[in-house]
C-alpha cells in the first residue's frame, strides 16, 4: 500500500551528501528507523523509542581504551533497549571509532557507521524525519482514497458485497462476514488468505453475544487479521474479518472501522426490506398450510423466492419472557435459507425451509445464545403440497418433547408408529377415544397405565393407587366401549395405538 520505503542505515549509507562510512554490517543494517537520537550520556537508554539510531561524539568515554567492560556494557544497554545501529562522529573528540567499542558492536551484531567532521548530525535527522513524514503523507493519502473507495461502493450498488469487495481490494486481502448465527454471508477476496481463523473467531464473538473486535493470527499470512462484531450489544448482527497487507496501525484501523460502519447503516436500511420479505413470507407461508399451493407458488413467484422443495416445517416453541429483540434474532437465523412468519398471539414461531436446513438448525441451537430453552418440532422433508401434514407432524413433536433442543419426525423413538402416524390418523383415535371421556375413573389414564405395566394388575393398580378388581373393572369398562376384546393381543394393540396417535 506504499510505494515510500522506510528509512534505513542502508539508505543513508546510499546517500551521497551524507558520505556515512560502514563499519560493521550487523543486523540493523536494513531495519526501519523510527527515529534518530543524539547523546553522549552513559546511559541514554531512558530517552529512546522503539528502533533508534543513536548518534555519539564519544565524550562520555573512557579516556583510556583499555576498559573494555565499560564497551561491553554500554553496548548491552543500547542493544537491550532496540537500537537499530550506532553513528560514532570521527574527529570531534577522537579521530577514530574506539577499538572496544568496534569490538563489543562486533560481539552483539550491532551495525555501527561512522560520520565525518564535516557531516552535521543534524543532516541525517533530517533525512530520516523527511523520509517518515513522507510515508506519514503517503499513508494519509491512501486512507483517504481507501475510505473514499468504500464510500463510493456503498453509495452507488448499497450492497454489502459491494463494500465489503472494495475493503478487500483497499487492504490487500480478503473479508468475510458472517451472519448472526454464524454462517458466512459472503466471501470476498484479492489476496491468499486462509479465513477459517477469522470465522472460528467471529462464531466464538457471537456466542458470546456482545460487541468485540479481536486480532486474529492466521498461518502463513504476512500481515495483519482482525475480527469485529456489527450491531449493539444484545442484538448482535453478525460479524465482520478482515486480512490485509502490513501492520494494522492507525491508518488501516481507520479504514476498516470506516468500512464497519457503513456495513451497520447498510444493515439498518436492509431491515424494513427483511420485514417486507418475512410479512410476504408469512402469508406464503399460510397459504401452504391451507393447501392453497397454487396461490403460494404464484405469490412467491412475484417476489422471486421459489417454493423449497422439497421442504420442512418447523415450529420453534419460545420460553416465557422471550424479548423482542431476541425473537427478532430467532427469526432472522432461522428464516435465512427459507420462509417464515412468526405468530404473535401465542409464543411460537413457525417456519417453511429447504429439507436441507437441518444441519444449519442444529448448528443455530447447538451454537447461538438466543436459542437456549428453545424446543423446534420439524417435520419430515415433504412436498410443498404436503405442508399442512408437516405442520401436523411438526405439532407433535413439540407436543412429544418438553425438553429444549431440535425434534426432528421420524427420527424420534416413535419408531414405525410414527411414520405411520398422520392428522387423519389421530382425528380417528381422537373420536373413537372420545367414548371414554366423561366415564368415572379417567378410563384413557387407566388404560395408558395398565399398558405400560404390559397388563400386570398388581403392579398397575399399586401405581394407580386403586385396588386390583377396581383396576380391572375400569379396564373392562373400556373394552366394553371401545368394542374390544382387551384379553387378545391384537386388541390391546389396538388399544395401545389409538393411545398413541392421540397423544398430540
Amino acid at each position: 500500500m506504499l510505494t515510500t520505503t522506510p528509512p534505513t542505515v542502508r539508505g543513508l549509507l546510499a546517500e551521497g551528501d551524507l558520505r556515512l562510512l560502514p563499519r560493521l554490517e550487523g543486523e540493523g543494517l536494513d531495519t526501519p528507523i523510527a527515529w534518530v537520537h543524539s547523546s553522549d550520556l552513559t546511559d541514554p537508554t531512558p530517552f529512546f523509542t522503539g528502533d533508534t539510531m543513536l548518534l555519539t561524539t564519544g565524550t562520555q568515554f573512557p579516556a583510556d581504551d583499555s576498559d573494555a567492560a565499560y564497551y561491553d556494557a554500554y553496548v548491552e544497554r543500547l542493544g537491550a533497549a532496540g537500537v537499530v545501529a550506532i553513528g560514532f562522529g570521527l574527529e570531534v573528540i577522537r579521530e577514530g571509532t574506539p577499538a572496544p567499542l568496534v569490538a563489543a558492536c562486533d560481539a552483539r551484531g550491532v551495525t555501527l557507521v561512522e560520520v565525518p567532521y564535516e557531516v552535521p548530525f543534524i543532516a541525517l535527522i533530517r533525512w530520516v524525519a523527511d523520509r517518515i513524514a513522507a510515508r506519514d503523507r503517503e499513508r494519509d493519502s491512501w486512507t483517504l482514497r481507501a475510505q473514499r473507495a468504500v464510500s463510493i461502493a456503498a453509495l452507488t450498488t448499497g450492497t454489502l458485497a459491494a463494500v465489503a469487495r472494495a475493503l478487500a481490494e483497499q487492504v490487500g486481502g480478503a473479508v468475510v462476514v458472517l451472519s448472526y448465527g454464524g454462517d458466512v454471508v459472503l466471501e470476498e477476496r484479492v489476496g491468499h488468505v486462509g479465513l477459517d481463523p477469522l470465522i472460528v473467531e467471529g462464531r466464538r464473538m457471537l456466542g458470546r453475544g456482545t460487541r468485540a473486535s479481536a486480532e486474529v493470527p492466521v498461518a502463513a499470512w504476512d500481515g495483519f487479521a482482525t475480527v469485529q462484531t456489527l450491531g449493539p450489544r444484545g442484538t448482535l448482527r453478525g460479524a465482520i474479518g478482515v486480512a490485509g497487507v502490513g501492520r494494522h496501525d492507525v491508518a488501516t484501523q481507520a479504514v476498516v472501522t470506516g468500512a464497519v460502519a457503513i456495513a451497520e447503516v447498510l444493515l439498518g436500511y436492509g431491515d424494513s426490506e427483511r420485514r417486507l420479505g418475512q410479512r410476504a413470507g408469512a402469508v406464503i407461508l399460510r397459504l401452504l398450510l391451507e393447501g392453497q399451493l397454487p396461490a403460494a407458488a404464484a405469490l412467491a413467484a412475484e417476489f422471486d423466492s421459489p417454493l423449497p422443495d422439497p421442504l420442512r416445517v418447523g415450529i420453534a416453541a419460545l420460553p416465557a419472557g422471550t424479548g423482542e429483540a431476541a425473537r427478532g434474532q430467532i427469526v432472522e437465523a432461522l428464516t435465512r435459507d427459507g420462509l417464515s412468519f412468526a405468530d404473535d398471539r401465542v409464543d411460537r414461531i413457525v417456519t417453511v425451509s429447504t429439507a436441507g436446513s437441518l444441519d444449519h438448525l442444529q448448528r443455530l441451537v447447538a451454537t447461538v445464545p438466543a436459542f437456549d430453552g428453545l424446543t423446534i418440532g420439524l417435520s419430515a422433508a415433504l412436498a410443498p403440497a404436503e405442508a399442512p401434514t408437516g405442520f401436523a407432524q411438526a405439532q407433535r413433536m413439540l407436543a412429544q418433547h418438553d425438553e429444549a433442543g431440535l425434534a426432528v419426525f421420524g427420527e424420534s423413538t416413535g419408531g414405525l408408529l410414527d411414520e405411520l402416524w398422520s392428522p387423519a390418523a389421530e382425528n380417528v383415535a381422537r373420536k373413537r377415544l372420545a367414548v371414554l371421556l366423561g366415564e368415572p375413573g379417567d378410563l384413557i389414564e387407566c388404560s395408558r397405565l395398565w399398558l405400560d405395566h404390559n397388563g400386570h394388575w398388581e403392579s398397575a393398580a399399586r401405581e394407580a393407587g386403586l385396588h386390583r378388581h377396581t383396576l380391572k373393572a375400569r379396564i373392562a369398562r373400556v373394552g366394553t366401549l371401545l368394542q374390544l376384546d382387551l384379553d387378545e393381543f391384537s386388541q390391546r394393540a389396538e388399544l395401545w395405538a389409538l393411545l398413541q396417535a392421540s397423544r398430540a
